[in-house]
């Protein structure tokens, strides 16, 4: 038995040896090994794709979630036209409200508004005409069954120091939703006063200015739930006008751009105060308001410049609408109400006033520096003024020269004194000539010399 064992044993070494015989054994070890190898493989490839395909399952859902749908208001409400209806989440949503008679600001809704006809007032205290046709309205309204909600983005403080001390909407009972900017979403614009009119279906009939808007028109708004008034100017197909892009700082074609300001001229305002500075954000808001067209080309120009008189030249047929005393007698409360106008900007830093004024009123106004002969008139040794003696009337040098700029506009006098100093009184009439002045103001103490200076001059043409 043993010996037959040893002989297979030798038998087998000899074939195992022999190279094809191990080829062959060495490539079914490798096909058992591989196949085994195989098999794992595939069953974690098996489990790899199902971890796939989960892994991309649940993306794909994920990133359903998080993909705004189109009336989702993820990236901000859908603006609302006329012939939409007012969405339920915006009768809930809760507003600051500024009560005027209650001098004080509560939380509510719009839900109160909702069973009648509304109109959304968006306003803010440096805009002219928002006041003005905010009093209107309160006014119009009155009797009728009819909701008028202002919208403001100003913060109350602006609110509360604005209505300490202007007068013009006291006692008007309004109500304002302050630090807006859910409902501007909803009814963007680029200029204000924008009026947005609801009937008491909740269905948007108008979007208007507050200029055209006449007291029939409210009454028809609030019995018939319909509105009879144009649209507002800029909403318009074919309007078009030119206004500022503060981002680029340049002139630009605009109907409906988001820009980061505006700038807006309108007529004279009855009552209303000259002057209004506000800050909604980062934005400031500026109104001069009935102003005469130099007084806002001097105000343009007042961090460089000061001018006087005599250093407007003017290039132009009709001087007398760019300020009073050019008139030529005509009253002067029918004047303003001719040619005073209105300037408001909203922007983020400085403004080129007179660029925007330039550009809409139609003018060319600049700035020309040029080299003149003068009269410059210096104090004498210690000289800053005299004392009047009896029977003798004086006046002020500054008042002379003053009156000759008026009547001798081709004379530059500069006065390079400190303080104020008395002269005789004086006829301007007696000044025939430069060198009568001379000799009137050295006779009165002062030094006179004639030199060559820089004179600034505003040049008005179009």
């Amino acid at each position: 038995m043993i010996r037959k064992s040893k002989s297979l044993t030798a038998l087998l070494d000899k074939v195992v040896n022999i190279p094809v015989i191990q080829i062959t054994l060495l490539v079914i070890l490798f096909i058992l090994v591989f196949q085994s190898y195989l098999t794992c493989f595939l069953k974690a490839l098996k489990n790899i794709r199902a971890f796939i395909v989960l892994a991309l399952m649940f993306y794909m859902f994920s990133l359903s979630a998080q993909t705004p749908r189109k009336d989702s208001g993820a990236n901000g409400p859908t603006p609302l036209q006329i012939g939409d209806r007012i969405p339920e989440e915006l009768w809930d949503s809760e507003f600051f409200f500024f009560n005027e008679q209650l001098n004080s600001t509560q939380k509510a809704s719009l839900k109160e508004f909702r069973a009648r006809p509304l109109v959304l007032d968006f306003w803010n205290t440096g805009c002219a005409p928002c006041l003005t046709g905010l009093a209107k309205l309160s006014d119009f309204s009155k009797g009728l069954d009819i909701g008028l909600v202002a919208v403001s983005e100003q913060k109350e403080k602006s609110i509360l120091s604005f209505f300490k001390r202007n007068d013009l909407l006291k006692g008007t009972g309004l109500r304002s939703i302050i630090t807006d900017s859910r409902l501007k979403s909803y009814f963007p614009h680029e200029s204000i006063p924008h009026l947005v009119w609801i009937n008491k279906e909740g269905v948007v009939v108008g979007l208007t200015g507050s200029k055209e808007i006449t007291k029939d028109d409210l009454l028809t708004f609030a019995t018939k739930g319909v509105l009879d008034a144009e649209l507002k100017p800029e909403l318009q197909p074919n309007f078009h006008r030119f206004i500022v892009d503060m981002e680029l700082n340049r002139q630009v074609q605009s109907t409906h751009d988001s820009l980061l300001g505006y700038s807006i001229i309108t007529d004279y305002i009855k009552d209303v105060s000259p002057f209004e500075r506000s800050m909604v954000g980062p934005y400031e808001i500026i109104s001069y308001r009935n102003r005469s067209i130099l007084s806002l080309y001097r105000l343009a120009y007042a961090d460089r410049y000061k001018f006087a008189s005599n250093q407007i030249i003017w290039n132009v047929s009709d001087p007398e609408r760019f300020e009073y005393y050019l008139s030529k007698g005509e009253g002067i409360g029918n004047w303003k109400k001719k040619n005073l106008i209105c300037f408001e900007s909203k922007s983020i830093g400085k403004i080129n006033m007179a660029n925007i004024l330039n550009s809409c009123l139609g003018l060319n106004v600049c700035v020309r520096d040029s080299l003149v002969e003068c009269i410059v008139v210096k104090a004498g040794k210690g000289r800053t003024a005299i004392k009047p003696k009896s029977g003798r009337d004086f006046k002020t040098l500054k008042n002379l020269i003053k009156d000759l700029r008026l009547s001798r506009p081709n004379w530059q006098i500069i006065d390079s004194i400190k303080g104020e100093v008395l002269i005789l009184n004086y006829s301007v009439k007696d000044f025939e000539t430069k060198g009568k002045l001379c000799n009137f103001l050295k006779e009165n103490g002062l030094i006179v010399e004639k030199d060559k200076r820089i004179v600034n001059f505003l040049i008005i043409q179009r």
